[in-house]
Protein backbone atom coordinates (compact mmCIF):
# COMPACT_ATOMS: atom_id res chain seq x y z
CA UNK A 1 0.00 0.00 0.00
CA UNK A 2 1.44 3.49 -0.81
CA UNK A 3 1.68 6.58 1.67
CA UNK A 4 -0.99 8.41 -0.64
CA UNK A 5 -3.33 5.08 -0.25
CA UNK A 6 -2.70 4.43 3.59
CA UNK A 7 -3.57 8.39 3.98
CA UNK A 8 -6.57 7.91 1.80
CA UNK A 9 -7.51 5.30 3.76
CA UNK A 10 -7.45 7.04 7.00
CA UNK A 11 -9.18 10.29 5.53
CA UNK A 12 -12.09 8.12 5.18
CA UNK A 13 -12.29 6.93 8.42
CA UNK A 14 -11.65 10.50 9.95
CA UNK A 15 -14.56 12.00 7.47
CA UNK A 16 -16.67 9.13 8.94
CA UNK A 17 -15.70 9.70 12.04
CA UNK A 18 -16.46 13.53 11.96
CA UNK A 19 -19.87 12.70 10.27
CA UNK A 20 -20.91 10.48 13.15
CA UNK A 21 -19.33 12.29 15.79
CA UNK A 22 -21.54 15.56 14.45
CA UNK A 23 -24.46 13.04 14.26
CA UNK A 24 -24.25 11.48 18.30
CA UNK A 25 -23.57 15.24 19.43
CA UNK A 26 -26.64 16.02 17.77
CA UNK A 27 -28.99 12.99 19.35
CA UNK A 28 -27.84 13.99 23.09
CA UNK A 29 -28.65 17.33 22.14
CA UNK A 30 -32.67 16.19 21.21
CA UNK A 31 -32.37 13.72 23.96
CA UNK A 32 -31.51 16.48 26.48
CA UNK A 33 -34.54 18.10 25.68
CA UNK A 34 -37.65 18.99 23.61
CA UNK A 35 -37.34 22.51 22.94
CA UNK A 36 -41.15 22.21 21.11
CA UNK A 37 -42.59 20.15 23.91
CA UNK A 38 -41.12 22.51 26.73
CA UNK A 39 -43.07 25.90 24.60
CA UNK A 40 -46.52 23.41 24.85
CA UNK A 41 -46.07 22.84 27.98
CA UNK A 42 -45.42 26.26 29.31
CA UNK A 43 -48.16 27.68 26.92
CA UNK A 44 -50.42 25.18 28.63
CA UNK A 45 -49.19 25.85 32.14
CA UNK A 46 -49.90 29.59 31.39
CA UNK A 47 -53.24 29.33 29.81
CA UNK A 48 -54.57 27.11 33.12
CA UNK A 49 -53.34 30.01 35.08
CA UNK A 50 -55.25 32.54 33.01
CA UNK A 51 -58.24 30.71 32.70
CA UNK A 52 -58.69 29.70 36.42
CA UNK A 53 -58.04 33.49 36.78
CA UNK A 54 -60.90 34.15 34.46
CA UNK A 55 -62.95 31.40 35.93
CA UNK A 56 -62.28 33.23 39.80
CA UNK A 57 -63.63 36.55 38.55
CA UNK A 58 -66.77 35.32 36.81
CA UNK A 59 -67.65 33.84 40.08
CA UNK A 60 -67.10 36.65 41.92
CA UNK A 61 -69.29 38.92 39.33
CA UNK A 62 -71.67 36.08 39.47
CA UNK A 63 -72.06 36.40 43.92
CA UNK A 64 -71.77 40.09 43.35
CA UNK A 65 -74.44 39.85 40.96
CA UNK A 66 -76.85 37.56 43.04
CA UNK A 67 -76.01 39.97 45.86
CA UNK A 68 -76.97 43.08 43.91
CA UNK A 69 -80.32 41.42 43.12
CA UNK A 70 -80.84 40.39 46.51
CA UNK A 71 -80.50 43.96 47.48
CA UNK A 72 -83.01 45.45 44.81
CA UNK A 73 -85.72 42.64 46.18
CA UNK A 74 -85.07 43.89 49.72
CA UNK A 75 -85.25 47.68 48.76
CA UNK A 76 -88.48 47.43 46.30
CA UNK A 77 -90.23 44.98 49.06
CA UNK A 78 -89.92 48.16 51.47
CA UNK A 79 -90.56 50.10 48.75
CA UNK A 80 -93.90 49.24 47.16
CA UNK A 81 -95.04 47.02 51.19
CA UNK A 82 -96.48 50.40 52.02
CA UNK A 83 -93.83 50.33 55.02
CA UNK A 84 -92.68 54.10 53.91
CA UNK A 85 -95.15 56.89 54.40
CA UNK A 86 -92.38 60.00 54.02
CA UNK A 87 -92.41 61.06 50.70
CA UNK A 88 -88.69 62.00 50.69
CA UNK A 89 -87.54 58.58 52.03
CA UNK A 90 -90.25 57.16 49.23
CA UNK A 91 -88.27 58.93 46.55
CA UNK A 92 -84.87 58.56 47.91
CA UNK A 93 -85.44 54.64 48.05
CA UNK A 94 -86.61 54.91 44.74
CA UNK A 95 -83.43 56.40 43.01
CA UNK A 96 -81.79 53.19 44.99
CA UNK A 97 -83.22 51.17 43.17
CA UNK A 98 -82.64 52.43 39.87
CA UNK A 99 -79.34 52.89 40.90
CA UNK A 100 -79.42 49.85 41.30
CA UNK A 101 -80.78 47.98 38.55
CA UNK A 102 -78.06 50.32 36.33
CA UNK A 103 -75.10 48.27 38.19
CA UNK A 104 -77.26 44.97 38.07
CA UNK A 105 -77.66 45.64 34.47
CA UNK A 106 -73.89 46.78 33.64
CA UNK A 107 -72.49 43.91 35.96
CA UNK A 108 -74.75 41.23 33.66
CA UNK A 109 -72.60 42.49 30.57
CA UNK A 110 -69.46 42.05 32.28
CA UNK A 111 -70.65 38.74 32.96
CA UNK A 112 -71.55 37.70 29.67
CA UNK A 113 -68.39 39.13 28.33
CA UNK A 114 -66.29 36.95 31.27
CA UNK A 115 -68.38 33.76 30.14
CA UNK A 116 -67.39 34.05 26.65
CA UNK A 117 -63.76 34.71 27.72
CA UNK A 118 -64.30 31.64 30.00
CA UNK A 119 -65.38 29.22 27.35
CA UNK A 120 -62.76 30.58 24.60
CA UNK A 121 -59.83 29.95 27.55
CA UNK A 122 -61.46 26.63 27.87
CA UNK A 123 -61.03 26.13 24.38
CA UNK A 124 -57.96 26.96 23.84
CA UNK A 125 -56.67 24.57 27.04
CA UNK A 126 -58.30 21.44 25.86
CA UNK A 127 -56.47 22.21 22.51
CA UNK A 128 -53.51 22.54 24.12
CA UNK A 129 -54.20 20.11 26.16
CA UNK A 130 -54.81 17.59 22.96
CA UNK A 131 -51.50 18.77 21.61
CA UNK A 132 -49.27 18.31 24.98
CA UNK A 133 -50.55 14.57 24.28
CA UNK A 134 -49.89 14.26 20.92
CA UNK A 135 -46.03 15.56 21.11
CA UNK A 136 -45.51 13.82 24.33
CA UNK A 137 -46.92 10.24 22.89
CA UNK A 138 -44.63 11.39 19.84
CA UNK A 139 -41.80 12.13 21.73
CA UNK A 140 -41.71 8.82 23.72
CA UNK A 141 -41.76 6.97 20.41
CA UNK A 142 -39.02 9.32 19.20
CA UNK A 143 -36.21 8.80 22.31
CA UNK A 144 -36.73 5.02 21.91
CA UNK A 145 -35.26 5.41 17.99
CA UNK A 146 -32.86 8.17 19.23
CA UNK A 147 -31.66 5.94 22.06
CA UNK A 148 -30.96 3.46 19.91
CA UNK A 149 -29.38 5.60 17.43
CA UNK A 150 -27.23 6.44 20.07
CA UNK A 151 -26.07 3.37 21.18
CA UNK A 152 -25.49 2.35 17.36
CA UNK A 153 -23.43 5.58 17.00
CA UNK A 154 -21.07 5.38 20.03
CA UNK A 155 -20.42 1.41 19.11
CA UNK A 156 -19.68 2.39 15.65
CA UNK A 157 -17.50 5.26 16.99
CA UNK A 158 -15.20 3.11 19.18
CA UNK A 159 -14.75 0.84 15.87
CA UNK A 160 -13.57 3.88 13.72
CA UNK A 161 -11.05 4.74 16.52
CA UNK A 162 -9.51 1.35 17.26
CA UNK A 163 -9.29 1.24 13.50
CA UNK A 164 -7.77 4.60 12.83
CA UNK A 165 -5.17 4.19 15.90
CA UNK A 166 -4.44 0.65 14.45
CA UNK A 167 -4.05 2.03 10.85
CA UNK A 168 -1.79 5.18 12.31
CA UNK A 169 1.10 3.23 13.35
CA UNK A 170 1.84 2.46 9.58
CA UNK A 171 2.12 6.02 9.28
CA UNK A 172 5.52 7.70 9.04
CA UNK A 173 5.65 10.71 11.77
CA UNK A 174 5.87 13.08 9.38
CA UNK A 175 3.49 12.07 6.78
CA UNK A 176 1.13 11.75 9.86
CA UNK A 177 1.90 15.75 10.76
CA UNK A 178 1.38 16.64 7.18
CA UNK A 179 -1.98 14.95 6.65
CA UNK A 180 -2.83 16.19 10.14
CA UNK A 181 -1.88 19.51 9.27
CA UNK A 182 -3.56 19.79 6.24
CA UNK A 183 -7.02 18.23 7.82
CA UNK A 184 -7.13 21.74 9.59
CA UNK A 185 -6.45 24.36 6.68
CA UNK A 186 -8.47 22.17 4.11
CA UNK A 187 -11.84 21.73 6.12
CA UNK A 188 -11.10 18.22 6.73
CA UNK A 189 -10.05 16.98 3.17
CA UNK A 190 -6.35 16.04 3.25
CA UNK A 191 -6.25 13.96 0.34
CA UNK A 192 -7.78 14.34 -3.19
CA UNK A 193 -8.75 12.03 -5.35
CA UNK A 194 -6.77 12.50 -9.31
CA UNK A 195 -8.32 11.21 -12.22
CA UNK A 196 -6.15 11.64 -15.05
CA UNK A 197 -4.59 14.84 -14.40
CA UNK A 198 -7.40 16.65 -12.65
CA UNK A 199 -7.25 17.03 -9.21
CA UNK A 200 -11.09 16.04 -8.04
CA UNK A 201 -11.24 18.22 -5.06
CA UNK A 202 -10.09 21.86 -6.55
CA UNK A 203 -11.08 20.82 -10.07
CA UNK A 204 -7.72 22.29 -11.51
CA UNK A 205 -5.71 20.27 -14.41
CA UNK A 206 -1.93 19.27 -12.82
CA UNK A 207 0.90 19.05 -15.30
CA UNK A 208 1.78 15.61 -16.84
CA UNK A 209 5.06 15.33 -14.28
CA UNK A 210 3.11 16.04 -10.88
CA UNK A 211 0.58 13.94 -12.02
CA UNK A 212 2.91 11.20 -12.65
CA UNK A 213 4.24 11.38 -9.71
CA UNK A 214 1.25 11.03 -8.17
CA UNK A 215 0.44 7.65 -10.46
CA UNK A 216 3.72 6.57 -9.27
CA UNK A 217 2.75 6.53 -5.68
CA UNK A 218 6.36 6.36 -4.28
CA UNK A 219 6.30 9.41 -2.95
CA UNK A 220 3.42 11.84 -1.29
CA UNK A 221 2.58 14.38 -4.31
CA UNK A 222 0.98 17.56 -3.49
CA UNK A 223 -2.04 19.31 -5.67
CA UNK A 224 -0.29 22.40 -6.88
CA UNK A 225 -3.60 24.89 -6.44
CA UNK A 226 -4.47 23.46 -2.84
CA UNK A 227 -1.80 21.96 -1.45
CA UNK A 228 -3.85 18.13 -0.89
CA UNK A 229 -1.94 15.14 -1.18
CA UNK A 230 -3.16 13.62 -4.12
CA UNK A 231 -3.97 9.93 -4.38
CA UNK A 232 -4.83 7.71 -7.46
CA UNK A 233 -7.46 4.67 -7.29
CA UNK A 234 -6.07 1.63 -8.45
Amino acid sequence: MSKAETLYRLQTIDLEIDERSRRLKEVKAILEGNEELQQVRQALQDGEKKLSRQRAKLRDQELEMRSLAHKIASVEERLYGGHIKNPKELASRQEEVQYLKRRKGGLEDQVLEMMIEVEDSETSVTEQRERLARLEAEWQETQAQLSVEQSELAIRLSQLKAKRAKLQKTIEAHDLALYEDLRQRRYGQAVALLEGELCQSCRVTLPSRKAQQARQGKELALCSNCERILYMER
